[in-house]
């Protein structure tokens, strides 16, 4: 739902801003590192998801075709509404301390900029 779509929107564009910024702090531009980082984390955080879900389902009696029980019906609601709920609210609260806002970044870029024009 709409914290999806928070999640979709905000993440690629703070990705660039997150790369000027560390090429600001150190004077190298690392795009290749940055993006093969987020995608193995990415990429990690799918398998412990399919992993856990897996053993969820089997620990609560999962048995396909069938009528399921209380207990598996609990731990699908938990699994797909109770774990991404907590997850949205931590990862919230985390971006909260994130204070790079517009401003900082048009400085940013303003020198950058200033210092790939002295370069050339």
């Amino acid at each position: 739902g709409a914290a999806g779509s928070c999640g979709g929107t905000i993440n690629p564009s703070i990705k660039s801003d997150i790369i000027d910024l560390d090429e600001y702090h150190t004077g190298e531009r690392k795009e290749g590192a940055y993006f093969a980082a987020w995608y193995f984390v990415s990429k990690s955080a799918y398998g412990v998801m399919l992993t856990v879900t897996g053993f969820a389902l089997s620990f609560a009696g999962f048995v396909p075709n069938i009528e399921q029980s209380a207990t598996v019906v609990w731990t699908f609601k938990g699994l797909y509404a109770g774990v991404p709920f907590i997850a949205y609210i931590v990862g919230a609260v985390l971006f909260s301390t994130f204070n790079f806002d517009e401003n900082e970044h048009k400085k940013v870029i303003a020198e950058l900029e200033a210092q790939r024009s002295k370069a050339q």
